[in-house]
């Protein structure tokens, strides 16, 4: 009996799904798979682990001519709450990045009514040229739609590198959450002290380089120092999260499954 026969066949005794399996080994579904179709074969850990999950030797798992574990397999208690969820952000989490895309392209729309509206007001008392039209789009729009477009790009940017890694989605990975709202906002008005970070850091900078002269941008940021600041440690609060964690888990020592 082959290693991936072997596998298969303890994991179907104890009740486990592929997805449950690789939860337990923090590996993806399609590692698994590929060690139960012979394709692959794991690395010594996880060997080792998959020996401690179920309850058997390592030499049963290796060699094809023993054919029956030495010792059962106790039962897997049930996967509580908690547990469902953290296995759900670890296989389908990237998910949740289509939700941010999708809240870009909501806050594109509202910014694209909002000048429609202002340009229809304007029409009502100007006689506008093109100059004019130029001057307000640039004021009125693009400052304002830069970061939901930023936004709904990363989204889909996160959704497709999240599907890559499915399976090995870990919770330091929602640092990326810190990183875009201390840079792009969060498009909804927040209470004081953080509002500034409806509107983030990237507006600013935006704000500053397309309708403050040269010579006054460094003034104009100035002047809203603090407030960008709040959006700064935002982003670098990400950041921290998504590099120290990822060191930790490397770092960390694996886990003995009982």
């Amino acid at each position: 009996m082959t290693f991936g026969e072997k596998l298969q066949k303890l994991r179907a005794r104890a009740g486990l799904s592929q997805d449950q399996l690789a939860e337990l080994l923090d590996v993806s579904r399609q590692a698994v798979s590929k060690w139960e179709r012979n394709e692959a074969m794991p690395e010594a850990e996880k060997i080792i682990r998959i020996s401690r999950q179920f309850g058997v030797s390592t030499d049963y798992l290796l060699f094809e001519e023993l054919e029956k574990p030495e010792t059962p397999k106790a039962p897997i208690p049930a996967a509580g709450p908690w547990d469902r969820v953290k296995r759900w952000y670890r296989n389908k989490g990237y998910l949740l990045a289509w939700v941010l895309a999708a809240w870009g392209g909501v806050r594109l729309l509202r910014e694209i009514v909002n000048t429609v509206n202002f340009f229809a007001g304007l029409l009502e008392f100007n006689d506008p040229t093109p100059e004019f039209w130029e001057a307000n789009l640039m004021s009125a729009f693009i400052p304002d739609a830069i970061p939901p477009v930023l936004m709904s790009a990363a989204g889909v940017v996160l959704a497709l590198w999240g599907r890559r890694m499915a399976g090995r989605l870990r919770w330091y990975h929602l640092g990326w959450l810190s990183v875009l709202v201390g840079l792009l906002g969060t498009g909804f008005a927040l209470p004081q002290p953080f509002l500034h970070l409806t509107y983030g850091l990237v507006w600013s900078i935006s704000y500053a380089l397309l309708l403050i002269s040269p010579e006054n941008t460094v003034e104009f940021l100035l002047s809203g120092l603090w407030d960008e600041l709040k959006c700064l440690l935002v982003t670098i609060l990400g950041l921290a999260i998504l590099i120290l964690g990822r060191r930790r888990e490397r770092n960390r020592p694996p886990v003995k499954i009982q």
